[in-house]
């Protein structure tokens, strides 16, 4: 390593330069480590069974949220940013009909889920579901659904930190927060206290983004029909990205049980570790990316994917390898019954290295306009995921489950990456540009 590198000079000017990703990142820390800890009170004092059915319903319900306003976040923070480069606030009418249409959308889904409960919610807890099972559910869509709006919102005036707390923090803190005041509520208050917070959280997001928007002729107003054509595309990956975790807990618990669920749902939980990397980073960088698409500097987008890529590896790596080795007693900590899903640790943590090995590919994709792409490269993976999970949850178990969602998620990757050389001429590794893209957009 070279001795300048050591300086103090270069590395203030080092922090300085990814300050907003560092503390993306240690946000994402936080998170991560808040929800490990809320896992850990429950499996720890009620078991693998209590822990599946707390991860049944959350789960559900963000991915209901996803599916309720997936594409749509996105599609703001790339239409939004137009504001911080044109210097001028947001039009409030804009931002209010992003809420109604968000909320709108969670409501639909929420009358869907009530009509089939009778016998989605057996089949997916395996027998008779929780108390309130239904009605948390969908608190716990419309708080993440809004969570998740605001977030993107905030973050495309760059107000990346505040965005961050809003998204991943502020839930999982209000949780622990509330089980070591009162350590021996049961696991449906503790639900409860999840809905309620996020619906708190929604609703303090929202008050704090109307200082970034006005009401007036010198406003950013975005079409709700721009927005959605921009989403559309997107909507499709944000479901991809947030449905293998839910699809693989809901195959082991249809297929296996509640008590196996639990059990995929500790080791999933250690290995969102680098989850941190994934979207912390990749969400600082993503209106970087398109504000520099926008001004049509492929160069520019090309080192912040590279800066992506290395810092995601510089980060991750090392966590990886300690998970993987240690993956038996880091499962004992929380309780002798859970250390029987060390494998299937491993073999997550292995997909997730190799995952965030290769980049923000699919993030440069829909930031340069390549949506198209990206959905078809999502529906085929989605589709693959679909099948290949519950078939691997019978024939293999939890192992089984493991290897189908590793292959599927680094399978999409890779077709990302290679879409992205080919398409636009960039290696998000290197940072290389070809001097023409392989073939027009």
């Amino acid at each position: 390593m070279p001795a300048a590198i050591l300086r103090p000079s270069f590395l203030i000017r080092w922090v300085r330069a990814h300050i907003h990703s560092l503390i993306s990142l240690a946000v994402r820390a936080v998170a991560v480590l808040l929800g490990f800890v809320v896992t850990f009170l429950i499996g720890h004092n009620y078991g693998p069974e209590a822990n599946g059915h707390y991860a049944l319903i959350t789960q559900s319900g963000m991915l209901l949220s996803v599916i309720a306003v997936g594409g749509i976040d996105m599609a703001v923070v790339r239409k939004l940013s137009e504001a911080v480069a044109k210097k001028i606030p947001v039009e409030r009418a804009t931002l209010l009909k992003l809420v109604a249409y968000s909320l709108g959308f969670a409501a639909l889904l929420s009358t869907i889920l009530a009509l089939s409960s009778h016998w989605a919610l057996p089949v997916l807890f395996k027998g008779e579901p929780p108390r309130d099972a239904l009605l948390l559910i969908i608190l716990i869509l419309f708080a993440r659904a809004l969570t998740r709006l605001m977030s993107s919102i905030l973050r495309s005036q760059k107000a990346y930190t505040w965005g961050q707390l809003v998204e991943a923090l502020f839930i999982p803190l209000i949780v622990v927060v509330a089980i070591l005041v009162a350590p021996h509520m049961t696991v449906d208050t503790i639900l409860w206290v999840t809905a309620i917070g996020g619906l708190a959280t929604g609703a303090v997001a929202l008050i704090s983004s109307l200082p970034y928007t006005a009401s007036g002729g010198d406003t950013l107003h975005v079409p709700m029909a721009d927005v959605l054509k921009v989403a559309l595309p997107l909507w499709g990956v944000a479901i991809f990205l947030n449905i293998s975790e839910w699809y693989s807990l809901a195959s082991a618990s249809a297929v296996l049980g509640v008590h196996e669920a639990g059990l995929y749902r500790v080791a999933i939980q250690v290995a969102s570790a680098l989850g941190i990397v994934t979207m912390g980073l990749f969400s600082v960088y993503s209106p970087q990316i398109s504000a520099a698409n926008a001004g049509s500097n492929k160069r520019e987008v090309a080192a912040l994917a590279r800066s992506a890529t290395r810092l995601s590896l510089l980060f991750s790596l090392p966590v990886a390898l300690a998970i993987f080795i240690f993956a038996p007693e880091i499962l004992n900590v929380i309780g002798p019954e859970f250390a029987e899903a060390a494998p299937v640790l491993r073999i997550v943590i292995v997909g997730q290295a190799v995952y965030t090995a290769t980049g923000p590919s699919g993030l440069v994709l829909a930031m340069t306009g390549h949506e198209k792409i990206n959905f078809w490269l999502t529906m085929s993976s989605t589709a693959a995921l679909l099948v290949s999970a519950p078939l691997a949850a019978y024939f293999a178990g939890l192992v089984g489950i493991s290897i189908a969602v590793a292959v599927v998620t680094i399978a999409r990757n890779l077709g990302s990456f290679y879409a992205v050389w080919k398409k636009e001429g960039i290696n998000v590794m290197t940072g290389h540009i070809h001097k023409a893209p392989l073939s027009a957009p």
